[in-house]
């Protein structure tokens, strides 16, 4: 038998695709169980409609939700998947921080959701997101833990990043692991982006299960936000937002912190469908700033099996950490240089491997 000819390239994109897709099955039994302590919330607010999603934390009628959910409703609902309303509930605790609120209905014997432990979760492990987007309710999506990571608009806490797909109504919602434990809150995505979205980890849930504070109505929960403390972390800051390599052209979004920086690149939307990723953090020392260029490249090979003179397309995606040293750190200019596959070097994806040694290469950024 002769062997079967390779794979044409355009083919490569949608076997990516393919393969991706077979990493994220879902257990129809966890979601069967898990849909059952899933609610919407739907209230009015002087701006019209507003949907959501939360999850049953007790028997009694306990739901987890984002706070953004409620804050501004004056009169709400809640449906569980069993299709029973309440027409009213309490707020027990908020954190406005973290955007996570405890409210309560006045249920009994209520399906709940067993809650995980977010200080375990790794990237690259398979989730599962139930929610409400645009009120369609139990709406199931799976997807991978992309990268724990502090909150993106510099919160001060942690968030998972997931590629889940999330849309307005799945807010509030549950974010499981494999096992059907909640390791997260669905509470935002990036506009104008596709697989970047975010939970707030469940274990800052659980520290607010215990809240010493009142149960309160959703009026006396706006007045208690417009009363609110002042944050003290918040700082003005005016380093610019958008950056441009003078180098390769690619175009980066940085965040600055006190003593780390945050960098993401910019990509296509062909990029970021196969997977792929970059970014950079770095960390301010005496010398200035040092860090590492973290990279995801998607790619495939070809396998041969020659007892049986076939071959089929593998796709792989390779995780790299390259060293960063910055020279210059302004509001004007970055200059760095970077231990990186020397130009031409070719990837190996069976092997994750270049076929050159690194060398160190420089680069030079200016604002957008």
């Amino acid at each position: 038998m002769k062997p079967k000819r390779a794979v044409p390239a355009a083919l490569v994109l949608i076997l990516t695709a393919v393969a991706f897709g077979q990493n994220r099955a879902v257990s129809t039994d966890i979601v069967a169980v898990a849909s059952k302590s899933v609610v919407l919330l739907k209230g009015l607010t002087d701006s019209g409609t507003v949907l959501g999603s939360g999850f049953l934390l007790s028997p009694d009628g306990k739901i987890a939700t984002n706070l953004h959910v409620i804050r501004e409703m004056k009169s709400v609902g809640v449906q569980l998947a069993s299709g029973d309303i309440y027409d009213s509930l309490s707020v027990l605790a908020f954190d406005e921080r973290k955007d996570l609120a405890i409210v309560k209905i006045a249920g009994f014997d209520l399906p709940v959701l067993e809650l995980g432990n977010s200080d375990e979760v790794q990237a690259g492990e398979s989730v599962m997101a139930i929610g409400s987007p645009n009120g369609l309710q139990g709406t199931v999506t799976a997807g991978v833990v992309s990268a724990i990571r502090d909150d993106p608009s510099s919160g001060g806490y942690k968030v998972i990043q997931t590629d889940a797909a999330a849309n307005p109504g799945n807010s509030g919602g549950p974010l499981l692991n494999s096992k059907g434990q909640v390791i997260g809150v669905i509470t935002s995505k990036v506009r104008a982006s596709e697989g970047l979205n975010f939970a707030v980890p469940i274990n800052y849930v659980c520290g607010l299960m215990d809240s010493p504070v009142k149960p309160m109505t959703l009026a006396e929960l706006r007045v208690a936000l417009s009363a609110g403390p002042v944050d003290v972390f918040k700082t003005v800051e005016s380093f610019p937002a958008n950056w441009k390599s003078m180098t390769s052209g690619n175009r980066y979004k940085i965040r600055r912190e006190p003593d780390v920086v945050y960098v993401e690149r910019v990509l296509s939307d062909a990029e970021k469908q196969i997977g792929n990723f970059t970014s950079l953090e770095l960390r301010k020392g005496k010398d200035g700033y040092n860090g590492n260029e973290h990279m995801v490249i998607t790619g495939s090979y070809v396998d041969h099996d020659f007892k049986h003179w076939t071959q089929r397309q593998v796709v792989n995606r390779c995780s790299f950490d390259f060293p960063v040293e910055v020279s210059v750190f302004s509001e004007s200019r970055i200059e760095f240089r970077v231990l990186f596959p020397r130009s031409g070097s070719k990837l190996d994806f069976n092997k994750c491997a270049y076929d050159k040694t690194p060398v160190w290469q420089a680069f030079v950024w200016i604002p957008e």
